[in-house]
């Protein structure tokens, strides 16, 4: 009988219903990944997949990574999604020796730690922030724009850059506000930004504020155009059918797997799987677990120090 072998997946799965969307799928991604592997009946060992609901919420990412490390068969984990649970758990993983990929925390202090059990999919956020603001400035003309962010770990990174390019470039960030997340209006920054009418407005949040923000604006009367972060791609945001405006536009360090060649065969599988195809992260998930199935074929001794040397 093969010996079991697991990949741990920390995602969110509750609480945070916008997030767990994309939870959801990256699970999915990660078990077609394991699903095909234990199908070619090629490798050594069964691999199985240990799913944990992490909420978007550091003390249950933390409780899950413990849980990891602590199961000597996880050998490697795919997570978490988000930058702060992520730089809650790396310090822990990394003092574990147990290999962590996230498929989209961007934080740019997570490559900055010296955690040699960290890795990522994705660019971070200094990069997104960067061409994000060479796109509205070139591309779509822009030149007084504004800017809102929550000021969380995701998002006060990625605005700064995106600031500081837009102006690097000659546009003028006219208005650049923060608001408090969790809240279901916020008529403090749509007066604000009604006031300033902007060319554009760069909404650098998650779902839940983003969507709730963008109707509250077009509600009053602002026309600008909308640039959203990879987080509000797939969301709400994009229903303002009633009002006649262009875009909006994303910015999005993950793969379009509706259009890239190189995912083609993913998204066939992931249909074929699940019934439909998900957009953000799911080929950056899928490919992660793929890593680290490489990364265990290889590994010999099969253990997590010299599995994290693969990697």
């Amino acid at each position: 009988m093969k010996p079991l072998v697991r990949i741990g997946c920390s995602v969110v799965l509750s609480e945070e219903v916008d997030e767990a969307v994309h939870g959801h799928h990256i699970s999915q991604a990660v078990a077609l990944a394991i699903e095909q592997a234990n199908k070619t009946d090629d490798l050594p060992f069964s691999i199985e997949m240990s799913l944990g609901d992490d909420k978007a919420d550091m003390e249950a990412a933390v409780d899950i990574a413990q849980g990891f490390i602590s199961d000597s068969t996880v050998l490697g984990v795919v997570g978490t999604m988000n930058s702060h649970t992520s730089l809650a758990t790396a310090p822990l993983y990394h003092a574990a020796g147990l290999t962590q990929i996230s498929p989209s925390a961007s934080n740019p202090a997570l490559g900055q730690k010296q955690y040699n059990t960290f890795f990522r999919m994705v660019a971070h956020d200094l990069y997104q922030g960067q061409e994000g603001a060479r796109y509205v400035v070139k591309g779509l003309q822009a030149s007084r724009i504004a800017v809102v962010h929550d000021g969380g770990d995701f998002t006060r990174p990625l605005a700064e850059r995106f600031v500081q390019t837009t102006e690097t470039l000659g546009s003028s960030v006219i208005s650049n506000c923060q608001i408090e997340p969790g809240r279901s209006d916020y008529p403090e920054a749509v007066n604000d930004l009604a006031k300033h009418k902007p060319d554009l407005i760069f909404l650098c949040l998650i779902e839940a504020e983003g969507r709730v923000l963008a109707k509250q604006l077009r509600q009053a009367g602002v026309r600008s155009l909308f640039l959203g972060t990879d987080g509000l791609k797939p969301s709400l945001f994009l229903t303002t059918p009633d009002y006649d405006v262009e875009g909006p536009y994303h910015t999005s360090a993950s793969t379009d797997v509706y259009n890239q060649d190189c995912a083609a065969d993913f998204a066939r599988a992931y249909r074929a799987r699940y019934g439909e195809l998900y957009s953000v992260y799911t080929a950056e998930a899928y490919d992660a677990a793929h890593l680290l199935i490489q990364a265990y074929a290889r590994a010999n001794p099969l253990d997590r120090q010299t599995v994290l040397a693969e990697v």
